[in-house]
């Protein structure tokens, strides 16, 4: 490992020590307590007809799942999912700026890569699968959103160290930061079944994330290095947590 990228480490460390204090002083947290009000989660579901009637159809999967989270009170995800919509046509427009690899390794590109995606159903599924394990993990977590956004970006963090290390491509998405939390809602709750949009079940998080990764590289162009790595992340992290908790 060349002597950049240890320090790269060795900030990120850093970082999540001081994250882990100034979260742990903030004290826990309730999903009752951050639940938003009818009328605005009920102007989330009419995002839906501001939408133009041929994008339609690449709305309609998001919206629901997207407002029951904020519902629920885990504004993180909807954050999370509203930023990585954002950013998708941008990073499309631009992708040598947005990915990471071993030549471009930074603190800002392992964040910016996580906000990029190669096509539609790869943003698609990444975000609908982070959807429905999120607000698992969440609830885990007491429903602390900045604890589940910190362990969110130090999986993709992690994913992408990883990639840009293990491979010679270039690298984009949130495949890392959503193995990742898959794998700590695996640790935090083992036997929690996971549905999607109703179609896809699977009776514990490990399940899942073997469907998951097993379709995404049935299509090729995956980086099982970026899931290696969020996903080990993940594990590790939620770990940690247990034995604080």
């Amino acid at each position: 490992m060349r002597n950049r990228d240890t320090k790269l480490v060795k900030d990120a460390l850093a970082a999540s020590a001081a994250a882990a204090a100034v979260l742990a002083a903030l004290g826990p947290s309730t999903c009752s307590r951050a639940r938003f009000s009818p009328s605005l989660v009920e102007s989330c579901r009419s995002l839906r007809y501001e939408v133009p009637y041929e994008l339609r159809h690449v709305a309609d999967p998001f919206v629901d799942p997207l407002c029951d989270t904020l519902a629920e009170g885990h504004w993180a995800l909807f954050l999370i999912v509203i930023a990585n919509v954002a950013c998708y046509l941008p990073a499309l427009a631009n992708s040598g700026r947005w990915s990471i690899s071993r030549q471009s390794l930074s603190h800002e590109r392992l964040l910016m890569y996580q906000l990029a995606h190669a096509n539609l159903p790869h943003i698609t599924g990444n975000m609908l699968t982070l959807l429905a394990v999120g607000s698992e993990v969440s609830g885990a977590l007491g429903c602390n959103q900045l604890l589940l956004l910190a362990l969110y970006l130090a999986c993709g963090w992690a994913g992408g160290f990883a990639a840009a290390l293990l491979s010679d491509a270039r690298t984009v998405g949130a495949s890392g930061s959503v193995s990742g939390v898959i794998v700590a809602l695996s640790v935090l709750r083992p036997t929690s079944a996971v549905h999607i949009l109703g179609d896809v079940n699977a009776s514990n998080p490990l399940l899942l994330l073997l469907g998951t990764l097993g379709a995404d590289l049935s299509r090729g162009g995956v980086s099982w290095q970026a899931h290696l790595g969020g996903g080990a992340a993940g594990c590790v992290l939620a770990w940690l947590l247990t034995l604080v908790g």
